[in-house]
């Protein structure tokens, strides 16, 4: 048997002799593609718009001129690719700016700070020995009064105070004391936060009078003053559940006159354990929705002297962010917009109106986990609603005092970014790293000065009653907090260059180094397009010509002998 279809090109052989020439004469035009790209290729560079690259064919010019030209358009397109990137660069490094979009915002349309008031007594003289007279009744063993406000003096180390030897066996001996005669029978632990609140002195005898825009005003109710948490404790805070977050042009607080005025009592008969070397008392400037910590940032903290009238100004600053950057991530902007705050890391957090995600709030969240993970307690200053996880968290007792202190300078110091600096390698890996924390891309910043005038002032101020005497002893201090302007300063956060700018950028560029042009572009555009057709355009017929000789191979006729 002879295979004569490989032997024979007769065309009563062939099935379809129409197609097998043009399958041929497809052949053909396949293998001039090469020779038919050159010739295309070399037409688009003598007639393309683009200035100078006709030289390079000319037939004008000799090869030498010809490879100078080539040299000419080679350092060119390079140094076109080098000013490109450059130029790239600077745009992604520049890419937000902070513009003053208004240096006369009106101040009402400003949140009034929160400010949180402590005396600088923490522990109240008849407090403490209710307390020791308590501990002696429960105590096995008869010891004076005195014994007990002795060690009841150790409670200060729970504050911020420089300077003392800690004697850490003292400590345990005592809190041992404490876990068993002075825990309440429905307590499983010692209750730090109750007893601490307990001894510290009263609002009420601490705040004797208040005016808010000349009006006297209940000092003790959710419009005036309420007891919170602050760095220093159990504190008087003012304007806590922000109530005057926006007030009308009459009450916008902006004079000394017409803002918060508050009547201190300044008397050291209840002294027990002053933390400070001050006379005066502690002032904290904060944003209302903040827990109030000078670690955490945004804490503004004022020592205003024993019997002084003190003026306390606040300037206010308002930085807002573009909507058009809401399409960048977090972490490229630097900042939360409020719905991204919203999300379950945040979730245990934005559940309390009071302590909404903030940047200082995060950092205080970052370092509450911190304290947790390396001591096994909370201290009693922090708030519950920026624990992540209450389950087997007790407050920090005198036992705890040794880990506190121990890492004390970790907590202190906050990185949210990590920047290899010569010298400071040990204090890097030593401080607290909170990356996940990024400001609001809405913030409300503050600033304060602070004067003071002798209290005489005001006390020739008051009336005198029948007995010619006035409403207060010499014994106290007066606090005026305001706005020391009428307006306040906005700035926005936005795009440094927008699309049509960096368009218009690269076109100058581009078309200084090579006359670039929209012309040039559809030139280009349409000659690669071209081939791209042409070469899709192959495969699929190639394709075709492959189906049908597969079929042919099937139907391939034998003569036998």
């Amino acid at each position: 048997m002879v295979k004569l279809a490989s032997t024979s090109n007769a065309i009563w052989w062939i099935k379809n002799p129409k197609a097998a020439g043009e399958n041929k004469s497809k052949g053909q035009r396949k293998e001039s593609l090469g020779s038919a790209f050159c010739l295309d290729m070399a037409d688009l560079v003598r007639n393309i718009s683009l200035q100078g690259y006709n030289k390079l064919l000319s037939p004008d010019l000799t090869l030498g001129q010809r490879l100078i030209w080539l040299l000419v358009h080679m350092a060119t397109t390079v140094s076109l690719i080098v000013v490109l990137s450059l130029t790239w660069e600077q745009f992604v490094a520049q890419s937000f700016v902070t513009n003053l979009k208004d240096p006369l915002f009106p101040v009402e349309n400003v949140p009034f700070p929160a400010v949180s008031i402590c005396p600088n007594n923490r522990i109240s003289r008849q407090a403490v020995i209710r307390y020791a007279e308590e501990l002696r009744l429960n105590s096995p063993v008869i010891r004076p009064v005195e014994y007990y406000l002795e060690r009841l003096s150790f409670f200060r180390e729970f504050y911020t105070h420089v300077g003392v030897v800690v004697d850490t066996d003292d400590f345990i001996t005592f809190q041992t004391f404490l876990d068993v005669f002075g825990t309440w029978n429905n307590e499983t632990f010692f209750d730090t936060r109750r007893i601490m609140k307990m001894l510290t002195p009263r609002c009420q005898e601490f705040v004797l009078k208040c005016t808010v825009a000349n009006v006297e005003v209940p000092c003790f109710s959710k419009d005036a003053f309420q007891d919170s948490l602050t760095m220093y404790g159990p504190c008087c805070t003012f304007n806590m559940e922000n109530k005057l977050k926006k007030r009308h042009y009459k009450n916008r607080l902006a004079s000394s006159e017409l803002g918060l005025k508050v009547v201190l009592n300044d008397s050291h008969v209840d002294y027990f354990s002053p933390i400070l070397n001050t006379n005066g008392y502690i002032v904290l400037i904060h944003n209302a929705e903040n827990y109030a910590s000078v670690s955490s940032s945004n804490v503004l903290e004022m020592f205003p002297g024993q019997g002084e009238d003190s003026y306390i100004a606040v300037y206010a600053r308002v930085v807002d962010t573009d909507d058009s950057l809401k399409s960048f991530s977090p972490f490229s902007r630097r900042c939360y917009f409020e719905y991204e705050a919203q999300n379950p890391v945040h979730e245990q957090l934005m559940k309390t109106y009071s302590y909404s995600y903030t940047f200082p709030n995060c950092i205080s969240r970052c370092r509450i986990r911190s304290i947790i993970a390396l001591c096994r307690c909370l201290p009693f200053q922090m708030p519950l609603q920026l624990v992540e996880n209450l389950d087997g968290v007790v407050f920090c007792t005198l036992g705890h005092v040794s880990c506190l202190n121990q890492y004390m300078f970790k907590w202190r110091n906050i990185l949210t970014e990590r920047h290899i600096i010569n010298g400071l390698e040990r204090e890097i890996e030593e401080a607290l790293y909170c990356p996940q924390c990024l400001p609001s891309c809405r913030d409300i910043q503050y600033g304060v000065s602070m004067s003071a005038l002798p209290i005489d002032n005001y006390l020739a101020t008051l009336k005198l009653d029948e007995n010619n005497e006035t409403e207060f002893s010499t014994n106290i201090s007066v606090l005026r907090v305001y706005f020391g302007e009428p307006h306040a300063q906005y700035y926005i956060r936005l795009l440094n260059n927008t699309w049509f700018e960096v368009f218009s950028t690269i076109g100058n560029i581009m078309s200084i180094f090579v006359g670039f042009s929209m012309v040039a572009i559809f030139e280009i555009l349409f000659f690669i397009t071209k081939y791209i057709y042409e070469g899709c355009h192959r495969m699929v017929e190639q394709n075709i010509i492959d189906r049908k000789a597969k079929k042919l191979e099937t139907k391939k006729l034998y003569i036998c002998p």
